[in-house]
């Protein structure tokens, strides 16, 4: 940001008193560090713009004690829930979760986000804290988004929830975002619309973060940026390949669809990604296999169905191959 550009957002920003606004953070085990600092960072940043302390934030957990991130760091928080009620009122509570999220939705953290409605104004949820929001029937009638990888979950399990593929979502008195970038994006939105666009633009400024995407955008599908900018044709292939999961496409008909032989499309396979189309294809479904193996109470066979394998044994040979051990010791090893 350029020195005068940078004065008068400050200027503009601090003419007024502004009012602070508190959120609170719940972290669940094996929450996403990322996701974490980027929705903090942002609301720090506005509050070098604002006329004192826009934004004040806390971390809590479900009894007090730090809790382990999926990368194995332990973060201290500052309450538990119920000190929480007793020494504070947030106007927002968000929850964060990521990996093995269903594991981690107890029903006392259910129970807890159910006494919770009617005592904060604004209830959030970052990756996969959607869900369990969503199943302490606290988004039904909203629109929600949750991690693109768990929303064909979500829109299964959750009926009365308006599902969307969009980074981020904000329904009334509802927030919800994809991911880490999402959370990003979604913060810099709220201080949009609480402080004005020159205070969102000067902590995007400050952050050198200069691809914000707006609410609507939908979430990325798993194409590396490379891919989709420099080869579109090998990136259409990998999306037909994601959206066709339980009933497989040759490759054949992928090429046809993508508009390019099936000898170049192979090409386009080994030089890029160092395989070839059917083995990436494979992956893609085992690796989807994997994440209803730890994330549902889906049976195997149920699992190898949806993964797009005609019997439970073809399933477990390439389950085998691809991560050296069965299916089954996801769940049990």
């Amino acid at each position: 940001m350029s020195t005068s550009l940078l004065l008068i957002v400050m200027s503009n920003a601090r003419k007024g008193t502004k009012i602070v606004k508190h959120y609170c953070f719940l972290l669940l085990p094996e929450f996403s560090n990322l996701c974490l600092f980027n929705s903090i960072e942002p609301l720090r940043a506005a509050n070098s713009f604002i006329n004192g302390q826009g934004y004040r934030w806390s971390l809590i957990s479900m009894d007090g004690s730090s809790v382990t991130s999926s990368s194995s760091f332990d973060m201290r928080v500052d309450f538990s829930v119920d000190e929480m009620l007793l020494t504070e009122q947030p106007d927002a509570l968000i929850v964060l979760a990521s990996y093995n999220y269903q594991r981690h939705s107890s029903q006392d953290v259910i129970r807890k986000l159910r006494a919770l409605r009617s005592r904060i104004p604004v209830l959030g949820g970052l990756d996969a804290g959607s869900y369990p929001l969503a199943k302490a029937g606290l988004l039904n009638g909203y629109q929600a988004t949750i991690h693109w990888a768990e929303i064909d979950t979500f829109i299964e399990k959750f009926h009365e929830i308006i599902v969307s593929n969009s980074r981020y979502v904000i329904d009334r008195n509802r927030i919800t975002s994809g991911g880490a970038t999402t959370a990003l994006d979604l913060m810099l939105a709220i201080i949009r619309r609480d402080f004005g666009q020159e205070t969102a633009i000067a902590v995007s400024e400050l952050l050198i973060f200069d691809t914000e995407r707006s609410g609507s955008t939908p979430q990325r599908e798993r194409i590396p940026a490379m891919i989709e900018s420099k080869i579109p044709r090998l990136a259409r292939a990998i999306k037909l390949m994601e959206r066709n999961i339980e009933s497989p496409l040759p490759i054949k008909e992928i090429s046809s669809l993508t508009g390019i032989s099936q000898r170049q499309l192979e090409r386009d396979f080994k030089e890029n990604l160092g395989t070839t189309a059917t083995h990436y294809y494979s992956r893609l479904r085992v690796m989807f296999a994997q994440r209803l193996l730890t994330e549902t109470g889906l049976s195997i066979t149920e699992i190898a169905i949806r993964a797009g394998y005609t019997s439970r044994a073809s399933f477990i040979r390439t389950y085998k191959v691809v991560f050296n051990k069965r299916p089954s010791d996801e769940r049990y090893g």
